[in-house]
């Protein structure tokens, strides 16, 4: 059974296991330590102190995750974890997903985070820009 069979089936749906917090956080770490060492190593070969150079690098963040979500359904921390994003349709994550979740984490993380907080208390364990994108992290099988 597919994933979006899984997510649609109301029976099957108890065999979708949502990622919790802890795992996600763990996931989100490995994934900052990872960008961080690349963006510090490109910020070598960049202009520093450079507008330009601050956009590329922030460009290259956006595009390392949304990329990634879109092309293996998760980032590496993610895969690391042996978790997956979907969208709550069981589809894939195309670009209009991708850009609204990215956004989505901004809008997380602005009241102190609470966004992401969101994940404890929620059914699905859906954060805030998951709901907004309409995604679930899932464990793999």
């Amino acid at each position: 059974m597919t994933v979006q069979q899984r997510l649609q089936d109301s029976a099957a749906t108890s065999d979708v296991r949502f990622a919790g917090f802890g795992e996600r956080f763990v996931a989100y770490v490995i994934d900052t330590v990872f960008l961080t060492f690349v963006l510090v190593v490109l910020g070598l070969f960049v202009t520093r102190g450079s507008l330009t150079a601050l956009v590329a690098l922030m460009l290259v963040a956006v595009i390392y995750t949304i990329g990634f979500w879109m092309l293996v359904g998760a980032t590496p921390g993610k895969l690391l974890m042996n978790l997956e994003v979907v969208r709550t349709d069981g589809g894939e994550i195309g670009i209009v997903t991708g850009v609204v979740r990215y956004i989505g984490y901004t809008i997380s993380s602005i009241p102190v985070g609470l966004g992401f907080l969101w994940i404890i208390w929620d059914g699905k364990k859906q954060a805030l820009h998951d709901k907004i994108a309409s995604t679930v992290v899932i464990k793999r099988r």
